[in-house]
């Protein structure tokens, strides 16, 4: 199992085997990625096929959601 030390926690390299089956994110200054990564699967490239770290996320609640919410923003309002 390959981890970083990252500023925020640990990490997994694109191509690291994964140890758990969940959720994982993985951030560019443009765009968060989350997929689903299978246990002995390996870790994708990112969406612009370049090397990137996976962070694996939370399972938590808050009061009735369920799930993840898409957010619509016009494009060039985010800095």
């Amino acid at each position: 199992m390959t981890q970083e030390n990252l500023k925020g926690g640990f990490g997994y390299a694109t191509g690291a085997i994964c140890p758990k089956t969940g959720s994982y994110k993985s951030s560019t200054k443009f765009m968060d990625t989350i997929v689903v990564v299978c246990k002995g699967d390996k870790f994708p490239a990112g969406t612009d096929g370049a090397k990137t770290t996976w962070t694996a996320l939370s399972s938590s609640t808050d009061g009735s959601k369920t799930g993840f919410e898409a957010v619509k923003v016009s494009a060039g309002t985010l800095a």
